[in-house]
């Protein structure tokens, strides 16, 4: 093959793949996402055959497969006799070159089939509900493209399962009164917050920073024409939902106890259009149209962009970032660098306010910048008061 030739098969490789996780993004239930899986993962992985296994309980569900000759569909095993039971229950993906060499594999079941080599991604690492497998008729070591390809597709099924219990919920939710809803959407802004263990109470403080951080500027005539008191109450009780697309990111990146290498960052970079697409996905099934949903959709998709045009992940610059997402950023980056992760240690809140200032006009909006500065007490004093909660 040429090297032109080449480049337009791994452009048409990479649009298939880009297809696959848009139509999962949009599904509207378990049967459409077995669906998909079934008519697209397979070639887009090279195997010679995929199964989608539900959790059941103890049980594996093998509830559906694309493969060369037949292999579990609609049969039920112990989750500890299988591999897509080892892969849910030690939450990790697994990779077999020679499946009649390796202990945690049922050889009988594996006889009448074709099966010489495997890989099993569990879906959803934190919690799993199910797996995805690959399988190959000759044994071999699958490449890493096809490995990560499994990862991708079993990481968009993640978030196409969660989006489903998540329509689920905001439909039978619509009936009940306000804060009942707001409960749930607390609920849900959860999701992202519990695969983290060092973020505490990142939810509350974030809420009260923007809303700190958006009352001052209304008080100073900036913005005024955005910042009226309704849409400032949005951008408070949205604000949770700014990072709902992490549900979607493997353990393994999310929890990773140092740096992102290149490739690791660019698909924790992914969960802002994760985010968006669940939070627009859930709109659409309840056939409305919110200003609170719109106000959720907009900040999960651009609190990461940056005033200068180098954020993500549509490079937006200036004004034409939102001010949702130009308010969030502040909020975010205030959060994260005066707590501590596994990766650092906390800032000062000095230290991490003379960062934002050096950020003028770079990073962030300078004239909301100016106003953060001169409100600077105020975060410190929400950290302290959710920190002093937590602490109790």
């Amino acid at each position: 093959m040429s090297a032109a030739l080449a480049v337009r098969h791994d452009e048409e490789r990479a649009s298939s793949i880009e297809d696959l996780l848009l139509e999962l993004s949009m599904v509207r239930g378990v049967d459409e996402i077995l669906k998909t899986l079934r008519e697209h993962a397979r070639p887009l992985i090279g195997a010679d055959g995929i199964t989608v296994v539900l959790r059941d309980g103890d049980k594996c569900h093998y509830a559906d497969e694309d493969a060369i000759s037949p292999l579990w569909k609609g049969q039920r095993f112990p989750l500890e006799s299988c591999i897509s039971g080892w892969a849910m229950l030690n939450r990790q993906p697994v990779v077999i070159e020679d499946i009649y060499a390796d202990e945690r594999i049922p050889h009988a079941a594996y006889r009448p089939t074709f099966v010489k080599s495997l890989a099993m991604a569990p879906v959803r690492q934190d919690d799993p509900v199910a797996a995805i497998g690959a399988y190959w008729a000759t044994k071999r070591r699958p490449a890493q493209e096809q490995v990560d390809t499994l990862l991708r597709i079993a990481n968009s099924a993640a978030v196409a399962f969660t989006n489903v219990s998540l329509v689920s919920s905001l439909v039978a939710a619509r009936e009940e009164a306000v804060r009942a809803k707001e409960a749930i959407i607390l609920a849900m802004a959860s999701l992202a917050e519990t695969r983290d263990n060092d973020t505490g109470n990142h939810l509350l403080r974030t809420q009260h920073y923007v809303r700190a951080l958006a009352e001052a500027c209304a008080e100073r005539g900036l913005y005024a024409g955005e910042l009226r008191p309704g849409t400032i109450d949005l951008l408070f009780k949205s604000a949770p939902l700014h990072d709902i697309g992490k549900v979607g990111i493997p353990d393994s990146i999310l929890l990773k106890p140092g740096k992102l290498d290149a490739a690791e960052y660019e698909i924790m970079k992914t969960h802002a259009e994760l985010g968006r697409a669940a939070i627009e996905n859930a709109e659409r099934h309840l056939g409305t149209c919110t200003p609170f949903f719109e106000m959720a959709g907009t900040i999960a998709h651009t609190h990461h962009e940056k005033w200068d045009g180098t954020g993500y992940p549509r490079g937006l610059e200036g004004t034409g970032i939102p001010l949702p997402g130009r308010l969030m950023a502040i909020a975010d980056v205030y959060d994260a660098l005066v707590s501590e992760r596994a990766y650092k240690p906390a800032f000062s809140h000095e230290d991490t306010v003379a960062h934002i200032a050096s950020e003028r006009g770079h990073h962030f909006d300078p004239a909301l910048t100016d106003v953060f500065c001169e409100i600077a007490e105020m975060f410190r004093a929400i950290h302290d008061r959710f920190v002093d909660v937590q602490a109790r």
